[in-house]
């Protein structure tokens, strides 16, 4: 027997209840290996999603660096093949216009800075469209970096804290920060919003004002960039946002909505507008949680990359009984530019 059938079999499966718009309702069987697909496969496979969402780092680029062979597939992708392309990241630390500037600079071909969803841009158009918030009187308090008061200034918001540090002066107790920051009904006056995102300068006061606000004023909207709990840079474990918010969700007794990943609301401004069927739509990554989570929280097909957290086929098959798993894998995006 072909060596291929297998995956070819699961292809044909997994290809037949996504033409047909259904999702499935056993445990895939494992991720098809595109690399083992005939051209005929790899062109059916193409027929099947019109638009394409791509995750950023770890799947695309690294840091200021695009990985091998990405831009090439990802603009065949767009001008070869007709595919709407998008790229979709947590990353908090740059606004949309600055992602968009690093994708072009790296080679990938988008028509405009609206082909970039990224946490600092929906957190902006969200309070832009919510009818709580009004930018005539209402500002931000951001424990995060200044990337997202950079966004908020961009779409016509006020906001405070962003970029800074904020702990206790020398031989200052808490109960006289307390007292002389939250003494007075002004500490929280209109603030309409906390957002929180990575902040290397997290601090008890910080949090503490975040606890303030959000207990004072129960309207006050309560975002959050991801809930990435960690990062990998790439041989050590550092805390992410998931960590700094967890702390203000228990002391606020407030849930934060997240404007990320996994999150199917970040895709609610294109759904709306008609720009993509998710049924219809390809979701690039390299985190089985992150991204492969979001594909199913969506209702999209999912293409997982080995250039992350997954650098093979084994390690991605070991988590099936604990994480979601991908419709396809490739050990990385270059690798599917000579099926094309």
């Amino acid at each position: 027997m072909n060596r291929n059938q297998p995956a070819r079999r699961r292809f044909s499966r997994v290809a037949s209840i996504w033409r047909n718009g259904l999702r499935s309702k056993m445990s895939r069987g494992g991720a098809v290996d595109l690399t083992g697909l005939s051209g005929e496969q790899v062109s059916e496979w193409l027929q099947s999603f019109d638009t394409v969402l791509c995750d950023g780092d770890g799947t695309i680029w690294q840091d200021d660096t695009a990985i091998a062979g990405a831009p090439d597939v990802v603009n065949a992708l767009q001008d070869r093949f007709g595919k709407k392309v998008y790229l979709i990241t947590n990353n908090g630390l740059k606004t949309r216009h600055e992602l968009f500037e690093r994708s072009q600079r790296l080679g990938f071909h988008l028509p405009s800075d609206r082909h970039i969803i990224s946490p600092t841009a929906a957190i902006a158009d969200y309070l832009v469209g919510s009818p709580q918030f009004d930018r005539t009187r209402h500002k931000v308090y951001v424990v995060g970096n200044a990337a997202i008061a950079r966004e908020l200034r961009q779409h016509g918001i006020d906001s405070y804290g962003a970029g800074g540090t904020d702990e206790l002066p020398p031989g200052d107790k808490w109960p006289d920060f307390v007292a002389r920051e939250f003494g007075n009904s002004e500490a929280a006056k209109d603030v309409g919003a906390v957002v929180v995102g990575w902040d290397e300068y997290f601090s008890y006061c910080k949090m503490a004002r975040a606890c303030h606000i959000l207990c004072s004023n129960p309207d006050a909207a309560f975002l959050v960039t991801n809930r990435d709990a960690v990062h990998k840079y790439p041989a050590f474990c550092i805390p992410g946002t998931g960590a700094f918010v967890a702390g203000i969700e228990a002391c606020s007794e407030r849930e934060a909505l997240e404007m990320g990943k996994p999150n199917p609301l970040v895709l609610e401004p294109l759904t709306k507008a008609e720009e993509l069927r998710t049924e219809r739509t390809l979701m690039i990554g390299d985190c089985l949680k992150i991204d492969v989570g979001f594909a199913s929280n969506c209702g999209m097909l999912s293409l997982l990359v080995g250039t992350g957290r997954y650098s093979n086929l084994s390690d991605v098959q070991r988590e099936k009984n604990r994480l979601p798993q991908p419709d396809f894998y490739l050990p990385r995006l270059g690798d599917l530019l000579p099926l094309l």
